[in-house]
């Protein structure tokens, strides 16, 4: 079993499957998308040099039998699916819970069939499917201090949680595609030269900068989407010319990524989250 959701660009949903307007005859193309290989043949030599390679773009085409009242239900359709504009699936089967992007490139109707037959075209730009939830990972922890019964007799403050600065730390990502994430720095005092290092892969992102107590930065590091901000005393500015020599947008792959976080200085003064979207190749 699965269901299926369609939100169209005002965030109103539609649920295709359990409807009993409609009926989900086919849905073509959830499955993982088309790799395109480039190659160089040579004159004197079999076969050929590889080059690079790429997913295309995904299409996906619901086919649906629209129950009766049929116009009424026809009609409704088109709140959802309207031709050029955007259109986000929710795809839930027993294994996964994911979403995906597209535009409507024509919902086609058949009026004169027996049981009025719809045909939605989705175009994807990105072909991968989203999990509906984001991973947090939170390096830091408050320990508690706390216990019940209590009385207060000395005059020294009593710690209520200690917080405790976990330096290094285990993501594990279920999906099938490597993928960039979303970095946040919290400075509670000092901070100079912030660094992410996944320790799996021996890669590292530096900025050198300082951070002053109510600091933030936040990186993406997701493909299309890099960024590096420093929003401070609220005025955001672009700190990517900060970035140090050597370093990488980092990409979690799938399985374990130990990531690292620290500084040169100030490290314990750092409150760090890491969000990362999972992405799958087909459901």
């Amino acid at each position: 079993m699965f269901t299926l959701i369609a939100q169209n660009k005002y965030g109103q949903r539609l649920e295709l499957t359990h409807n009993q307007a409609y009926v989900v005859k086919s849905i073509e193309g959830i499955d993982p998308p088309e790799g395109v290989i480039n190659t160089t043949r040579n004159a004197d030599a079999d076969g050929s040099v590889f080059n690079s390679a790429y997913v295309n773009n995904r299409q996906i085409i619901i086919t649906l039998a629209i129950n009766g009242p049929a116009e009424q239900n026809r009609i409704n359709l088109y709140k959802y699916f309207k031709s050029k504009y955007p259109v986000r699936l929710f795809y839930k089967n027993e294994s996964r819970d994911v979403y995906i992007d597209g535009y409507v490139k024509k919902p086609m109707i058949d009026f004169f069939a027996e049981k009025q037959i719809a045909q939605i075209t989705i175009f994807c730009p990105s072909p991968f499917f989203k999990g509906a939830t984001d991973i947090i990972t939170d390096f830091s922890s408050v320990e508690s201090a706390f216990e019940f019964p209590f009385e207060i007799e000395a005059a020294d403050p009593i710690e209520f949680g200690i917080i405790i600065d976990e330096i290094e730390k285990n993501i594990i990502y279920h999906g099938d595609v490597e993928t960039g994430a979303v970095i946040t720095l919290d400075a509670r005092g000092s901070v100079a030269n912030p660094i992410i290092a996944n320790l799996d892969t021996n890669q590292f992102f530096k900025l050198n900068l300082s951070m002053a107590r109510g600091d933030r930065i936040i990186i993406n590091t997701t493909k299309k989407q890099k960024s590096a901000r420093l929003i401070s005393n609220g005025v955001v500015s672009n700190v990517v010319g900060s970035i140090a020599d050597g370093s990488t947008w980092l990409q979690i792959l799938p399985d374990d990524n130990m990531l690292q976080i620290t500084a040169t200085s100030g490290s314990e003064n750092l409150d760090a989250y890491v969000a990362v979207t999972e992405q799958f190749e087909g459901v």
